[in-house]
């Protein structure tokens, strides 16, 4: 219900920013409001995920993924059911901060046994424990096999690090970017932004839609559809996507932060 609310709210701040809250009942059946949902889900969402896509953590196991040896390089074959009909855009990183029994094949390091622990508090000895962790990851650090994910489109993903070298591991958490399937997984902070290329992509719609109505001359009236704001509010879209491209590659962006370098 809430989702279906977030919609509706954006359907009438659009119809109130374009000017047609007193000609909604008028327009066509294929322009109604109702109609514009179908723009937002198939064309917004889609080109905004490809710049600001969703994060999704998923444990790497037997349940999840198919194994599979290629040409001497084993595969991991996500299934479609965990999907569950999302589009998978790609693969962000493993997650090197879940402490959890998920990623227990990362327990075990080159300094020996690992600093995952359980989830029970042990107040008496926080500061110890930090201090071991910072420790241990400084000198681990030296020895880092470098293991990185080589995705390949659409679902399958090998594990890589030096030397080409390739891992079978049991049990690790990657982190998936996949198409944002409704409004409740973005970001207020940048709704903003969607929300303009929302109502472009709508003005578009109804312009390329109305146009072939517009100053057709009949023997009732002479039909004059006021189209320059539609187009206007059209040919905003670009300049909408090249903001979305500039801040791509920015710290504004989460899923572009674990490769951002810092230099002093």
């Amino acid at each position: 219900m809430a989702m279906a609310n977030d919609m509706s709210a954006l359907l009438k701040k659009i119809a109130r920013r374009l000017g047609l809250l007193p000609v909604l009942d008028s327009l066509p059946e294929d322009c109604k409001i109702d109609k514009w949902a179908d723009v937002i889900m198939e064309d917004t969402l889609v080109t905004f995920s490809r710049y600001y896509p969703y994060e999704f953590k998923m444990a790497v196991n037997e349940e999840t993924c198919n194994k599979r040896k290629e040409n001497g390089v084993l595969w991991y074959y996500i299934k479609d059911e965990i999907l569950q009909g999302v589009k998978l855009l790609g693969m962000k990183d493993i997650d090197w901060t879940d402490l959890t029994n998920n990623n227990s094949s990362f327990t075990a390091t080159s300094m020996g046994a690992g600093y995952f622990y359980p989830n029970f508090a042990c107040p008496e000895a926080t500061l110890e424990t930090v201090l071991g962790l910072q420790l241990n990851a400084n000198i681990g650090s030296l020895y880092n096999n470098q293991i990185y994910i080589d995705f390949k489109y659409p679902n399958k993903f090998a594990l890589r690090g030096i030397a080409n070298l390739n891992y079978d591991l049991n049990s690790f958490v990657v982190i998936l970017l996949v198409e944002h399937s409704s409004l409740a997984t973005i970001s207020p902070t940048k709704m903003e932004t969607f929300e303009s290329l929302a109502q472009a992509d709508v003005a578009g719609y109804l312009y390329e839609y109305l146009k072939y109505w517009d100053g057709l001359n009949t023997i009732f009236v002479d039909i004059d559809l006021k189209l320059d704001r539609l187009s206007d509010e059209k040919s905003k879209r670009e300049d909408i996507i090249n903001l979305l491209k500039e801040s791509y590659v920015t710290m504004s962006n989460d899923t572009m932060q674990s490769t951002a370098i810092w230099t002093i």
